[in-house]
Order: C-alpha cells, then structure tokens, then sequence
C-alpha cells in the first residue's frame, strides 16, 4: 500500500477505531515481519496517530488469561423485567343543573360547601403534588446523570431505574428506589454521621437491602437477584429487608454482596474506582470469569450472549474490557478467546471457537 493511501486510511482513526481493526488486532498477538512492517509503515505516514497505535496496542496487550482456573460455580441465568404499572383516572362530567331560583339563605348555604370543598380540593392537590413520584430510566447501553431534589447526583448505568418523589420536605426522610446500578453522589445535611437526626437520613432501596446514607459516595448494583453495595467514601449502614442478616456499617473500600437466592452474604475489600469504572465506560470486574464478562454485557446491552465452548467461560480475564458499544467488547473478547462472533438474530450472540484454515 502507497505512503498516500496509508495516510489516507489510518489518519482519521482513533483508538477504539484501531482496537476493533483486524490486521491491528493480529499484528498485536500474532506479529510477523510483513505486519511489523506494514505498521512501522503506518506510524511513518501518519506519526500524529503514533501515540494512538501504541495505546491501543498497550490495552489488548493488557487483557490476558489469568494464570490460575477459579473452582466452578452457578451461575442464575434468569432474566427479570420490571414494568411500571400506570393507573388512568377517568373523570365522569358532572349532569347538567336545574335552573331555579333560590333564597339568599340557600346561596350562604351553598358557598360554605363550596368553600369547604375548595378547601379539601386544595388539600388533596398539595399532597398530591408532594406525593407525586418520578421515574429516571435508562435503555440498554445508554447512561444518564440525575439531579435529585436535595441537589444529590446519581449515575445510572444502562438498563437501571431510580423512583423518587417530586417533591422532599425538610424534616422527612430523602428516600429512592433503585432497579439497576447507579453511583450515589449524596449532599451533606448533618456532616457529624454518628448523630444523624430524623429526617436527615438518605434511603436507597433495592429488592433486598435499604442503605441508609449520610454524605457519602457509593454503588449500588443489583441484577439477577444479587446486590453489590461499594462505599468510596463517607459512612453508610445497611439494613437487610430479610431481617435474618444484622445491619453492616460500611466503610470506604468495602464490598458487601447479598445472592437473593442462596441468601449467602459476603463482605471484602475492593478499588471502588475499578467498581464504578463503568462511568469511564470500562468494565474492570474482581477476578472476572468471562461468563461473568458476558452476563454483565448482556445486563447492559440486552442482546442473549452464548459462549459455546464452556470450558473458556470458567477462565479467568485479566485487564479492563472498553464498554462504549457492545460490538467493540466483543470484538476484543473474541480476539483473545480466539473466536469468532455470530449474529444468530436480533438478540442472540453466539461466540464460536475460530476454525483453523
């Protein structure tokens, strides 16, 4: 290829354009001299892109087979959707009035009711106004910032949901529902956490637990039936919606996870930054299995993802997996798997084992 046409191709490329490049891809992990040649080639034809190249070229080298096989374990395969019921309130017109005449006693009568039912109707409006819950959602692959009414800032990660009142009155508690991941960014009310009055408390609630915060910095991932909290800083307590497990006082770097199904806790240490990397669109998952990899993808993206031979799903990957599209995870994933990527349909990923030629 001329010196032109390189320039010509490569010179608009960024880095996830490289990663997801197949003849990148094989120069990286399989290099021979005619490829060594070719991108030698490319850095002189475009040596703005240099620092691209060796970046990409740095990250697939990153992600690796662990050297050691984790003991095998099940894993809940079943898929829960949630749906928001929505309750229509007909109205009936009221029938038509009589017209008469009527004595100045009878309207002195008429406006107390009236006023009084304008009492009550205002009544009822301002309650319901306050009572009034919003919804914040978002689809597969997709991440949202939200501004609660306190000024508090959550993430949500794809395929989540947070449920909250419209409106928080000072002296009640701060409360939302949580279906999904999302990092909590919560502001301070009362800064001395070992004497929290009521109504300063912060409420999330999952299916399982309800984390009780004051200021703090925290991860709430819950799918298939397991929740993961990650403190990264402040203080929080959480209270287990079992009652069979005793409430934990959290501390920056742990990990608590709670399996809905063997009813199984465990509590450790973790890099909350490497938990929430997904806000940097990065998935760096704790000794990640690649069935682990792909179940978290699936959750993201939505799509079925079948890995045929299971034995590569018990091994164990080392380096972070970019998440920006679901196409580019899978293409690195197959590269180091050495498989190839088939669209079944619309919602079926098959990962086969790449035929020798």
């Amino acid at each position: 290829m001329k010196k032109e046409s390189i320039a010509h191709k490569y010179i608009h490329y960024k880095e996830s354009d490289f990663l997801t490049d197949s003849y990148f891809q094989e120069w990286v992990y399989t290099p021979t001299a005619d490829s060594e040649h070719f991108w030698q080639e490319v850095i002189h034809a475009v040596p703005q892109q240099k620092e691209a190249i060796e970046n990409a070229r740095r990250y697939l080298k990153s992600i690796t087979f662990a050297t050691h096989t984790p003991s095998d374990e099940e894993v809940e395969a079943s898929w829960q959707q949630h749906f928001q019921a929505i309750q229509a309130t007909l109205s009936q017109p009221a029938p038509a009035a009589k017209v008469r005449f009527i004595s100045r006693r009878t309207l002195f009568r008429v406006a107390a009711v009236v006023a009084g039912l304008v009492l009550i109707t205002g009544t009822y409006l301002f309650i319901y106004n306050n009572n009034e819950q919003l919804i914040a959602s978002t689809g597969y692959g997709e991440m949202r910032k939200v501004t609660l009414p306190d000024g508090s800032q959550v993430d949500l990660n794809a395929n989540s949901k947070i449920t909250y009142r419209k409106n928080w009155q000072q002296g009640n508690d701060r409360e939302v529902w949580l279906e999904g991941e999302a990092l909590f960014n919560v502001s301070h009310i009362n800064k001395d956490t070992n004497h929290i009055k009521a109504g300063e408390k912060f409420l999330v609630h999952t299916k399982d637990l309800t984390v009780s915060v004051l200021g703090t910095v925290f991860d709430i991932r819950q799918r298939r039936r397991k929740t993961e909290v990650v403190l990264q800083s402040g203080k929080i307590k959480l209270h287990f919606s079992s009652g069979k497990e005793p409430d934990i006082i959290m501390e920056p770097g742990q990990l608590v996870a709670y399996n809905d199904i063997e009813k199984k806790l465990i509590t450790s240490g973790t890099s909350p930054e490497k938990f929430s990397a997904w806000k940097e669109q990065k998935l760096i998952l704790q000794d990640p299995k690649v069935n682990d990899i792909l179940l978290y993808l699936e959750d993201n993206f939505g799509k079925k993802i079948i890995m045929e031979n299971k034995a590569l799903s018990n091994r164990t990957v080392n380096g972070p997996i970019l998440i920006s599209s679901l196409d580019d995870a899978l293409f690195v994933l197959s590269t180091v798997l050495n498989t190839e990527i088939i669209k079944r349909d619309t919602n079926t990923i098959v990962l086969r084992d790449r035929q020798t030629r």
